[in-house]
């Protein structure tokens, strides 16, 4: 049986790759506490990994405030490079397949736009974005079987695990007025499609991944098409943001498609989900 652990399991995405995969059954599931391997520690990195030799490490933790990132950068890279450099080479020494959640704040700044591929050259606008971009940098030299996902902005709607504000439910909430711009583009996923198929790479050949939904449409028309399907009037809810900076994190997955990996577009992801209100994750 593989073992796969996971970081980062009080955050978002930690803890629903590790109800989907117990879900499977298929795995042995090591969920990992900070106490329990503290990655910015290399002997502590080197002797977990060393004792419990997993079959994949599933790393999705980070310091992912962006404004976090800028207050003190010293120490958010700690955390969200030098912690996956000590991780990488124990995957490396230890034979383990390292599935290394990045961010697309790699795209910050960029005036592309088209949809972004994973092999433009990137220069980040933020800190968040360039300690994304040298942490995969890093995954890649110690790594060349791991992968790096450019994940989207990530939602999900109460149930077992906790969720964090998100776009969706305040669309549900209705309760303030949204306001967004027609110069901002990006996607949206459902968190727990990103886990779904985090469990599928096992076998996926190495390096960066574009991961979630692609959305051709601007943030302001994504926000109208989501309270329509909420049953609400878009004219009372959603504000066209007049003065917004031109902003493109938009991905194309079709690397990922190669790859047998497919996820629906950002607007039939948040209908899909919206049919399926009553589940509980």
């Amino acid at each position: 049986m593989e073992t796969w652990m996971i970081t980062g399991v009080t955050g978002f995405l930690g803890p629903r790759v590790e109800v989907t995969l117990r879900e499977k059954g298929e795995v042995e599931v090591l969920p990992m506490t900070r106490e329990e391997l503290n990655f910015t520690d290399e002997e502590q990195v080197k002797r977990v990994l060393g004792t419990l030799h997993p079959d994949v490490l599933v790393h999705a933790a980070a310091v992912s405030d962006t404004g976090a990132c800028e207050r003190d950068p010293e120490g958010s890279w700690k955390v969200n490079v030098t912690g996956v450099e000590y991780l990488s080479k124990a995957c490396r020494e230890n034979g383990t397949k390292l599935i290394f959640a990045s961010s697309d704040q790699v795209y910050t700044g960029s005036e592309v736009r088209t949809p972004h591929r994973e092999d433009e050259i990137l220069t980040p606008a933020n800190v968040y974005g360039r300690e994304k971009l040298e942490a995969e940098r890093i995954v890649a030299n110690w790594c060349p079987e791991g992968v790096s996902l450019r994940l989207t902005w990530m939602y999900d709607l109460p149930g077992k695990l906790p969720v964090k504000p998100n776009f969706i439910r305040d669309a549900m909430d209705k309760g303030e007025l949204l306001t967004f711009s027609e110069n901002d583009f990006r996607g949206l996923t459902d968190g727990r499609i990103v886990a779904e198929r985090i469990t599928h790479l096992k076998d996926v050949p190495g390096g960066v991944y574009n991961f979630g939904s692609p959305n051709a449409l601007n943030f302001y028309e994504t926000a109208v098409r989501t309270v329509e399907a909420l049953g609400g009037d878009p004219e009372k809810i959603v504000k066209r943001r007049e003065d917004g900076n031109f902003r493109n994190l938009a991905f194309s997955t079709a690397k990922l498609e190669a790859a047998g990996i497919f996820f629906p577009d950002t607007i039939e992801g948040i209908l899909n989900r919206l049919t399926h209100l009553s589940e509980k994750f």
